[in-house]
């Protein structure tokens, strides 16, 4: 029996929370320190990556033949995967560069996506909808501010890319949240 891409996504509700979690983390450290070293970001950025790749990966192999959708999730979980190691393997001078743009291009497609993954949840003009959108444009909004000008723009550039991670997080923690309602109607 084929389930659909919501049925099979409501099992795992507990994954967006966790990437949710992380990205706060990671933004909330952005604000806290924009004093620290870019390596280390970059380090913890790359890291992050893999993990969501590898995540995203075991999701689509897993839900081969039963999920309609599962081949994007998997282009997703490569890309990411690839990335990850790609820049994990570079030298460090090079790495940060990378991931300064690298930051900001990966927040506009990971926004870009979940405001799919959104609509594809949610079908009529809720609060819930309306929420997330909100959080999801101004991860976009965020992410366009600090491509503007990552290097010019000093410690405001962790400014910018801290709020943009705390919003992806709390859309992340949100539809979350939603997924689990979804599950327990499910089950």
């Amino acid at each position: 029996m084929k389930r659909t891409i919501i049925q099979s996504a409501a099992r795992y509700w507990w994954l967006p929370m966790i990437t949710g979690l992380l990205a706060i983390g990671v933004g909330v450290w952005c604000l806290a320190s924009p004093d620290s070293s870019l390596p280390v970001f970059a380090y913890v950025f790359s890291i992050i990556l893999a993990v969501a790749g590898f995540m995203n990966l075991a999701f689509s192999l897993s839900n081969i033949g039963r999920l309609t959708g599962w081949g994007f999730k998997m282009f997703i979980g490569i890309i990411e995967l690839i990335c990850g190691i790609w820049m994990l393997m570079m030298p460090e001078q090079q790495m940060v560069g990378v991931f300064i743009y690298g930051v900001g291009f990966y927040l506009v497609f990971v926004a870009i996506t979940a405001i799919c993954e959104t609509c594809m949840f949610y079908g009529d003009n809720s609060f819930w909808l309306t929420l997330l959108l909100t959080f999801i444009i101004c991860t976009l909004v965020f992410a366009f501010i600090f491509l503007a000008g990552p290097i010019a723009g000093g410690i405001a550039v962790w400014l910018y890319i801290g709020i943009a991670f705390i919003c992806f997080g709390l859309y992340r923690i949100f539809i979350s949240a939603k997924i689990y309602q979804v599950n327990k109607m499910i089950n």
